[in-house]
């Protein structure tokens, strides 16, 4: 999947004129280059609406600049923090590197088929999205599987079955999920079926031994 944006050149940087390419209607923006950075603006009506479709990081967007077109996907994007609309956008382009980078969404399905939550755990997500190269195209969403995890599993990169020629940029095999809680529920801390409560057994010697004394002369 790939979109088009129209790009302009920006000749001047600093707050003041990214404030002016604001009030504009534009989004001041960067093309990280092994020939040199760009530094652009795109239509902020335009990036918004692919934007606020959630999977702008894991797609290809063709930006139109001076009568040329450079692959390129959003790498950063900063956020205004009172109304989370962009503010800056870090491009990386594409046609430099030796594969297609993404952030695909990490998706967690089957969490009501998980015996840990099923008893009371929960699951903790350290990472949202995950940085991945694939030597074809960008990679919108990964799917990862939690049905038979129980409390204390981890999910780890090595953990993830990714689609053929996509890796992780990240090195090491780094924590993604795991499910964290009570060790048990209380239906496990309960005693079996027929077997003695807690301090049952105890009681029953000592009356057995009560009964073995001689009886004390009157």
């Amino acid at each position: 999947m790939s979109i088009s944006l129209k790009a302009e050149k920006r000749e001047q940087t600093g707050s003041a004129a990214a404030k002016k390419i604001k009030r504009s209607g534009q989004i001041p923006a960067i093309i990280y280059s092994k020939n040199g950075n760009l530094n652009i603006s795109v239509s902020a009506h335009d990036f918004e609406r692919e934007y606020f479709k959630g999977a702008i990081q894991a797609t290809v967007i063709e930006l139109e600049l001076g009568g040329k077109k450079i692959k390129a996907i959003a790498h950063k994007v900063q956020l205004d923090t009172v109304t989370d609309r962009p503010t800056h956008i870090d491009f990386f382009n594409c046609d430099e590197t030796k594969g297609i980078i993404s952030k695909p969404k990490l998706t967690f399905v089957n969490q009501d088929k998980s015996p840990g939550i099923k008893k009371g755990g929960f699951l903790h997500v350290v990472l949202r999205r995950a940085e991945v190269v694939s030597a074809k195209e960008a990679i919108s969403e990964i799917v990862i599987e939690v049905a038979h995890l129980h409390i204390g599993s981890k999910v780890r990169a090595s953990d993830i079955k990714l689609p053929e020629g996509v890796k992780f940029t990240k090195k090491g095999n780094f924590l993604i999920a795991s499910i964290t809680g009570r060790g048990k529920s209380e239906e496990d801390k309960a005693p079996a079926a027929g077997a003695p409560a807690a301090g049952a057994a105890p009681a029953a010697d000592a009356k057995k031994a009560d009964a073995k004394k001689p009886e004390a002369k009157k």
